[in-house]
């Protein structure tokens, strides 16, 4: 009889685990979709900003290579007062 009792309990946790775990693969399998979409909306996004920033440099190249340089000045800067900063 307590074989029984103990049997039935079992059988209860077992089925209560496997309605769990399927809720889980289900919520995965929800969140898996939802990231695809978003991963294919931001390719979407930056192959228009792409498609904007080369028409911009086509239109403006002379002020593009100064834009770029300024951009590797202040990289250069930074790191090198990291790198002072680090010696000291």
């Amino acid at each position: 009889m307590e074989n029984e009792t103990n049997s039935t309990k079992i059988s209860g946790v077992r089925q209560r685990t496997h309605e769990s775990v399927d809720k889980i693969m289900d919520k995965a399998e929800s969140m898996s979709e939802s990231g695809k979409e978003e991963i294919a909306r931001l390719k979407e996004k930056a192959l228009m900003m792409k498609g904007n920033v080369d028409g911009y440099i086509s239109k403006n190249p002379e002020k593009s290579v100064l834009i770029a340089a300024g951009i590797g000045v202040v990289a250069g800067a930074v790191i090198a007062a990291l790198l002072m900063r680090r010696r000291q």
